[in-house]
């Protein structure tokens, strides 16, 4: 039996015989394992195909152990972001994440399109590293299942002076602030902030990336959503750690 689909290499593990186990997003079935074989060869017809961040047409075939890459044909590898540390340590920390997420048949379609919008707007320099990396967490994260409550006070709906709380995801005025915990994580949110990452949230994917910030409220953005990133997922990301030694 054999699949045709679009996706984007995510990862790849090498394995014996210049094989290589390949860790697709793809539009249909969201995150998937395919072995491709003897990619490190000379006449190789998948190697490109087989990079990290090559988006290809795959036709897989579908045995009793897993998926097996019979053809590939390249569509973007988006080059030019490997000639930049600073981007190609970004890309690498979307692509570890987004595997960490783990998307499946139903939002592995949006996920693909986010991940490829934010790495073109990457690489021709559209958006600075830092706005796509916030806005890419927060959008993930929403896509995922974990979107935060930007409705307002969680206790009676204001729109100003708020505390967001990254564990819970929630938002509290001055006010209404009260009933948290002291000790419980937590951080200031400018106005500004918070309506971009309201916007983030639900804005239709064309519009996605039309906002701009100051670069003070830039950072706090990016603050914000990193942390409540790594609140959320519990995860550690060796990417992130190094994109943040080129920045």
């Amino acid at each position: 039996m054999t699949v045709k689909t679009r996706g984007i290499v995510l990862g790849q593990i090498p394995m014996r015989d210049q094989d290589k186990k390949l860790i697709i997003l793809t539009e249909d079935m969201g995150l998937i394992e395919a072995i491709a074989r003897k990619v490190n060869g000379a006449r190789s017809s998948l190697s490109a195909a087989a990079e990290v961040l090559a988006y290809s047409d795959f036709c897989l075939y579908a045995g009793k152990s897993g998926y097996i890459v019979n053809t590939a044909d390249l569509l973007e590898n988006f080059y030019d972001l490997r000639m930049d540390l600073e981007k190609i340590s970004l890309a690498s920390y979307l692509c570890e994440l987004t595997r960490f997420i783990l998307p499946d048949r139903d939002n592995g379609g949006a996920c693909l399109k986010l991940l490829l919008n934010s790495l073109w707007l990457l690489e021709h320099g559209k958006r600075s590293p830092a706005l796509i990396k916030a806005v890419y967490e927060l959008r993930l994260l929403s896509i995922s299942g974990f979107a935060p409550d930007l409705s307002g006070c969680l206790g009676c709906g204001a729109e100003e002076e708020l505390t967001f709380y990254p564990i819970d995801g929630s938002l509290f005025c001055e006010h209404c602030r009260g009933v948290m915990p002291p000790d419980r994580p937590q951080m200031k949110l400018p106005q500004p902030v918070f309506y971009a990452m309201r916007h983030i949230c639900e804005a239709p994917d064309e519009k996605l990336f039309s906002f701009k910030l100051t670069p003070d409220s830039e950072k706090a953005l990016g603050f914000v959503t990193e942390y409540f990133t790594l609140c959320q997922t519990g995860g550690k990301f060796k990417a992130l750690d190094f994109y943040k030694t080129v920045v």
